[in-house]
């Protein structure tokens, strides 16, 4: 990239940070445009692996849990690091787990990461040491499903993200996305488990994410102020088309109508499986993505000021 390349996108960026400070509620953009889409992408996948190996392993579906072991390690550890502008400085991140939830969550993959394989090692997964270290690998993906939604819900600045119900919508996300991946895995052969538990889990994780979006969203509104801005964006604003199309229509309609009518459709059991499985997922994404999205600062002026900027 040459040197009138990199003034100009410095100009463009520096527009529009301009253009934001002249907003009354400045969207946050650190952790959304550009590299920054990639935090997104890591807590995606990082939390239906976590989930993944916590129903790989209540059902004992060995398959399940090496995909999950290579959504948290593989996927969303390089997401994490093409995140950083010095990935080789990720290290420092580890010197803070008593104030920082990034910092206890990287050291909450980097625990569960050994111990997940520590636990699937031949000599070791026959012997007495496999329990307590399986137990011990479900806690560390535990860890991992609560930091992401803690990472955001500390973030005073955004009252979007600060409220205790991000951590629970992070939660049963990430349980509702490991439930998909399972979906999936049976759908391509990959392994035999209790797939109607699964289904019967992945639908009631539906409702139940859904119920939570409503009440998370009832929450922002009442809230008010930048809260309710956000708000506004996800139902009628700038957020909304990615909001309805990606998140309720194709994450939560259409795995709703496949599960109930599966029968009456001309498409064999596995095919519609499998479909469940991947709109599921896609709507995973767009729930974190979108509510990311909307997050806008706390403004910079006081009540007074706010007013006055509205009613101009």
């Amino acid at each position: 990239m040459d040197i009138s390349t990199q003034l100009d996108l410095r100009n463009d960026t520096l527009d529009l940070r301009r253009q934001d400070l002249a907003q009354v509620y400045r969207p946050q953009r650190e952790w959304i445009d550009g590299r920054g889409l990639l935090i997104v992408v890591a807590h995606f996948f990082s939390g239906i692996g976590a989930g993944a190996w916590l129903w790989s392993t209540l059902y004992d579906f060995d398959i399940g849990r090496w995909i999950a072991f290579g959504c948290v390690v593989g996927l969303s550890g390089i997401a994490h690091l093409a995140f950083l502008g010095r990935w080789n400085r990720f290290w420092r991140m580890l010197k803070r787990p008593h104030k920082s939830w990034i910092s206890r969550g990287i050291w909450s993959i980097g625990l569960f990461s050994l111990l997940a394989v520590a636990s699937e090692i031949p000599a070791i997964a026959d012997s007495a040491a496999a329990k307590p270290l399986v137990f011990a690998s479900v806690l560390a993906a535990c860890a991992i499903l609560a930091y992401e939604g803690f990472v955001y819900a500390a973030s005073k600045a955004i009252p979007f993200w600060n409220t205790s119900l991000l951590p629970v919508l992070y939660v049963a996300y990430g349980l509702r996305g490991g439930a998909a991946l399972l979906l999936i895995a049976a759908a391509l052969g990959a392994g035999q488990f209790d797939v109607a538990a699964v289904e019967a889990v992945k639908l009631w994780a539906i409702v139940s994410t859904a119920v939570l979006i409503l009440l998370y969203l009832v929450s922002g509104r009442r809230a008010g102020g930048a809260a309710r801005e956000s708000v506004s964006a996800l139902v009628m604003g700038r957020v909304s088309a990615a909001f309805y199309g990606g998140t309720m229509i194709v994450g939560i309609a259409l795995p709703i109508a496949l599960t109930a009518f599966r029968e009456t459709l001309a498409i064999p059991e596995l095919v519609v499986l499998g479909a469940i499985g991947v709109t599921s997922l896609i709507g995973d994404f767009y729930v974190k993505y979108c509510v990311v999205k909307a997050g806008v600062y706390t403004p910079l002026v006081g009540a007074t000021g706010v007013k006055r900027a509205q009613n101009a």
